[in-house]
């Protein structure tokens, strides 16, 4: 028996191959222009980037305009340099202590979000959230809304080295107008 075979004799993949062929490829879209957008926090979880840097990240859905309905996320990393400028941002959105965070709480009410239009090496292009900000609809109580469980983050200690601080350690904005 193949693989496949066995996959599709459990419950989830039983009717995979006949789903697969009836599915409608999903349209290929375009980044959003560079701008700022109303939105809603959908979720949140806590994860690490590739090179084993803790982070929050929040999904956001744009709530009106031409691009209502699409979905972005925004990462606050929680390194240590990073760390004063993640707790501002976030405690701005009303998530001011790390159980938040590891509940999967989001802001309630109308975000702002400001949205860049970015490059990668090759010439194609993404957006890239870089601000998020309350609209003065949010709630000040953030909602949970992520069942998932939570991440665990370990701080470095005082024996552990530190690796040196690159711009992916720091949150989304403090790049900006040649500050480093």
């Amino acid at each position: 028996m193949n693989l496949a075979d066995q996959f599709n004799s459990t419950p989830t993949g039983a009717n995979l191959a006949a789903a697969f062929d009836a599915a409608t490829p999903a349209e290929t879209r375009e980044p959003i222009p560079a701008g700022e957008y109303p939105a809603r926090a959908v979720d949140s979880e806590l994860g690490q980037s590739d090179k084993g840097t803790p982070f929050f990240k929040m999904r956001l859905e744009i709530t009106s305009g031409e691009h209502a309905g699409r979905r972005l996320a925004a990462k606050w990393y929680l390194s240590g340099p990073a760390m004063p400028y993640t707790k501002r941002e976030l405690a701005g959105l009303g998530l001011d202590r790390f159980a938040q965070l590891e509940r999967g709480d989001v802001p309630g009410g109308l975000l702002r979000v400001r949205v860049a239009l970015r490059r990668d090496d090759s010439g194609g292009a993404f957006n890239e959230v870089r601000a998020v900000l309350s609209a003065g609809g949010a709630t000040g109580h953030p909602q949970t809304v992520n069942t998932a469980a939570p991440v665990v983050v370990t701080p470095p200690t005082s024996e552990s080295p530190t690796d040196p601080v690159t711009v992916d350690d720091l949150p989304y904005g403090l790049a900006d107008g040649d500050l480093l």
